[in-house]
């Protein structure tokens, strides 16, 4: 077993820490955003930093002290980002950024389309009852072959 974890470890690279920050303090409301029709900007950002997964502790008692001390610097991040509007520029995604340009390259809008959305739903709705009828059909022949 512990062979097998070892093997699997080695394949892992890195582990990645996202923190999202939700400009004024509000994230995005599914059911009024989406439901309602109402699809107006939610400016989210994201702070991601990577780790080697070999810097990574594995026992578990160091292990449990390493997440602690991500979280808390999760706490450090959220806090300063909710006073200031935007992460601190010495771990903007995981790399020092100095100047404010560089900083405004690194944050890409990202767009919603009501439409997209639609279309996806409509192809998992109609997917969904492809499935069940298959399954009906596959019943159906099985037990007239038994029946």
């Amino acid at each position: 077993m512990l062979s097998g974890l070892h093997r699997e470890q080695k394949s892992l690279k890195y582990v990645v820490d996202v923190t999202i920050g939700y400009l004024n303090g509000r994230p995005f409301e599914l059911l009024k955003k989406v439901v309602a029709g109402e699809y107006g900007a939610c400016e989210t950002v994201i702070h991601y930093r990577k780790y080697p997964a070999a810097t990574v502790p594995h026992s578990e008692s160091m292990l449990t002290q390493w997440l602690y001390e991500r979280f808390a610097e999760k706490d450090r991040l959220l806090d300063h980002f909710y006073r200031t509007g935007e992460f601190p520029v010495d771990c903007l995604n995981g790399s020092v950024v100095l100047e404010s340009i560089k900083r405004r390259r690194l944050l890409r809008p990202v767009s919603f389309s009501p439409a997209q959305c639609l279309m996806m739903h409509a192809f998992y709705i109609l997917s969904t009852f492809l499935h069940i009828y298959l399954a009906i059909c596959i019943s159906y022949t099985i037990w007239s072959l038994f029946a």
